[in-house]
Formats: structure tokens, C-alpha cells, sequence
């Protein structure tokens, strides 16, 4: 007796297996990025852009610290403070926010907006990249 497997065993609609296809998908074209602090999702590979004609940027502050980092689209492991500043902005005509862990509230980078743009600059080291 031949035991059918779950693709095999759905109804002929195919509803379930074209999920399962989709999750399948999904999983092969993303991978997720976590925090360096406590591995909660931040974001995932698909969410990576590019600014100023690059993905990864390597910036300075006005204290000294430089920062790699890394820019995507969405973020929602993150939160952001509430206020803003355009000082000091690595990227021109953008106000930011300092961006911090979702789950342990660790500095992961800062928030990037200016009118309908807005992207997370985030510090690599600060995350376990794929």
C-alpha cells in the first residue's frame, strides 16, 4: 500500500498546495536579517535598496564613531524615537530617527525620511546578516 503524500493527499482545487508553493517561493527568495543582541527579525533581504547609488555606506558622526551600513525599505523589527533632526543627516535632504530593536531596544541605526521617501539605514555590525 502506497502512502500518498500531503501534496497528494489535498483537494483538487489545489487552494493548499498553491499555498505551500508560495511559502516555498517566499523562502527561497528572501532570508531574514536578525538583531545582533537578540536575534528578533528586523527585516529580510528583500528589503534591501539602494541610496546614493549604493546598498552599504560607511559614515562617520560628529562624535568620531563610524558606522557601516546597510539600507532597506522596511524594517518592522524596528522601532523609531519620536523626535527627528536633520542635523548631521549622512543623506542629503533627509530629517532621521534613531531606530532600535523592536524586542530589546539595542541601537540598530537610524530612520531616514523626506516627503514621501523613507528607508532604515542600519548598522551591520549590529545584525546577523544571511
Amino acid at each position: 500500500m502506497r502512502v500518498k503524500s500531503f501534496r497528494e493527499s489535498q483537494p483538487e482545487d489545489g487552494l493548499v498546495t498553491t499555498v505551500m508553493d508560495e511559502v516555498e517561493e517566499m523562502g527561497e527568495e528572501e532570508e531574514a536579517i536578525l538583531c545582533g543582541f537578540c536575534q528578533n527579525s528586523i527585516t529580510d533581504t528583500s528589503n534591501q535598496i539602494t541610496m546614493n547609488g549604493s546598498h552599504s555606506h560607511i559614515f562617520a558622526n560628529p562624535h568620531g564613531y563610524v558606522f557601516e551600513i546597510g539600507c532597506y525599505k522596511r524594517a518592522t523589527g524596528c522601532l523609531t524615537s519620536l523626535e527627528s533632526s536633520p542635523e548631521f543627516s549622512w543623506f542629503s535632504g533627509y530629517h532621521w530617527k534613531i531606530a532600535l530593536c523592536r524586542n530589546c531596544s539595542n541601537h540598530l541605526g537610524w530612520y531616514f525620511f523626506s516627503g514621501s521617501s523613507s528607508f532604515f539605514g542600519l548598522i551591520q555590525e549590529n545584525l546577523i546578516l544571511p
